[in-house]
């Protein structure tokens, strides 16, 4: 754990690791009854902006009450949190017409970026996606 200390707040982040997608934001701030304290996240971004978020944080901690904590997120650690439940339930809840067009989109969308997208490691991510959706059959 790193602890960026400024002119008067701390913001307190870890190294991503090879396995992390996102990274998050978070900080407390006043709740609905005074005197409370709740956390607050601000949107998940993707791993490859956590820099430009350490230096966001850095830039505005000493506007700010209490600290700021920047978090990188792997797969694992978004599920198990509820923030992303009511995507989950809405997929469970389609019948097969609906999962259907879902899966057209997500395919559709892939081979657009794998098409037009310059970057080599988000093609090679879609291209993954692609074969976990079996539409490429190509072994490794």
């Amino acid at each position: 754990m790193t602890t960026i200390t400024t002119t008067r707040n701390r913001v307190i982040t870890e190294e991503p690791e090879a396995d992390d997608v996102f990274v998050c934001v978070s900080f407390l701030a006043p709740g609905d009854t005074p005197g409370t304290l709740v956390p607050r996240d601000l949107r998940y971004q993707p791993i490859s902006e956590y820099q430009a978020a350490v230096d966001w944080a850095v830039s505005i901690a000493d506007q700010m009450a209490h600290r700021i904590y920047v978090v990188p997120l792997s797969y694992s650690d978004v599920r198990n949190t509820e923030r992303f439940a009511p995507i989950c339930d809405a997929v469970a809840s389609m019948d097969d017409q609906e999962r259907g067009a879902m899966r057209r989109d997500v395919v559709t969308t892939a081979a657009e970026v794998m098409r037009d997208c310059d970057d080599p490691e988000i093609r090679a991510d879609m291209f993954d996606v692609l074969r976990q959706l079996k539409v490429i059959n190509h072994e490794s």
